[in-house]
């Protein structure tokens, strides 16, 4: 590891320019990999970093303890979930930039340094994201436009959008799509798992609401557009986002219990945000439609077990095949 190391508990009389906010629950090897990217890609002007440990079991507390001992551990003993863990961390930054920044990612070179520059000269800018790549170089959909009823049909998640990626509902949305990747551009909301914002702006936005796990990027960004700022997009700043890798999805009743909650948390993004009026029957046709949709994405995902299953069969029967011995 090399490059300027972050600035740890003891030091109280240097200029902090940037907070890096890192949340884990028994992710040790990822948290590991993440930390030592920001070591080998650092920012030039100091920083800090807090790990907030959820918990875990792992051994990732002792393993930060004595591989980065300039990282600010917060631990508790119980899994307080993500916005409760980065409002713990918000509330000590020293930082003028904010970094929230999930554990399965990838620090490139000059990312954080551009990330910084852009909002240094961009006043209005009330939060950024950079650009994440998937494992194999692939762009990740991760900045789109503020979710509204349409995104359950065109968003990311429809099935509209895994067949024709391209039409012109999608592209409305998934505000990547045929956008000159130089430039900086507006957006409804960038992916919580690499975004930066000013600590003024979210002192005057507020902490994360711990209500909202789905949604919760989307659910900021809105309030930073409520408080007259804009989200935008640096797509010249590139993080590797693992998505995932973590286990976050290893089981199979966590992976059904996920789809509920994106449809519950959906809903009570709708109520927080865009719902107008009480009287309105629109609540009840969102809750209609947010439930077909579960329905086609369970059912989907049925399918996707099932074929797992029977891969997973085939490939016991074959070695079970290859242990017998022949005759």
């Amino acid at each position: 590891m090399s490059g300027l190391k972050p600035i740890g508990n003891d030091v109280t009389d240097v200029d902090i320019v940037l907070t890096i906010i890192i949340t884990c629950y028994n992710t040790c090897d990822l948290v590991g990999e993440c930390l030592a990217s920001i070591y080998q890609n650092p920012p030039t002007e100091a920083y800090e970093i807090f790990l907030v440990d959820d918990g875990s079991v792992d051994g990732t507390s002792e393993l930060v303890r004595t591989t980065f001992p300039e990282v600010r551990r917060l631990r508790s003993e119980v899994n307080r979930h993500y916005a409760h863990s980065n409002n713990w961390a918000l509330d000590q930054a020293r930082g003028r930039y904010v970094l929230l920044l999930n554990n399965d990612t990838l620090v490139l070179p000059r990312a954080l340094d551009d990330m910084i520059v852009f909002l240094r000269h961009q006043p209005e800018a009330g939060a950024v994201g950079c650009r994440l790549l998937n494992e194999d170089g692939t762009i990740q959909w991760s900045v789109k436009s503020l979710p509204n009823p349409a995104s359950a049909v065109v968003g990311a998640r429809s099935f509209v959008a895994k067949l024709f990626p391209n039409n012109r509902f999608t592209r409305k949305h998934l505000l990547h799509i045929d956008r000159d990747m130089t430039q900086p551009f507006v957006a409804g909301y960038v992916s919580s798992a690499a975004s930066m914002m000013p600590l003024s702006v979210m002192k005057k936005v507020g902490h994360l609401d711990p209500r909202f796990a789905y949604h919760i990027d989307a659910d900021y960004c809105k309030r930073i557009s409520d408080a007259g700022y804009k989200s935008y997009y640096l797509p010249t700043a590139t993080i590797i986002h693992l998505n995932h890798r973590g286990g976050t999805m290893a089981s199979l009743p966590v992976r059904f219990r996920s789809l509920i909650m994106f449809e519950v948390q959906s809903y009570r993004y709708y109520r927080k945000h865009l719902q107008t009026s009480s009287w309105s029957p629109m609540p009840l046709v969102v809750a209609v439609g947010l439930s077909f949709h579960f329905l086609a994405l369970a059912s989907a995902q049925a399918y996707v077990e099932l074929a797992r299953f029977a891969r997973s069969l085939s490939r016991r029967k074959t070695s079970l095949g290859a242990e017998t011995p022949g005759e």
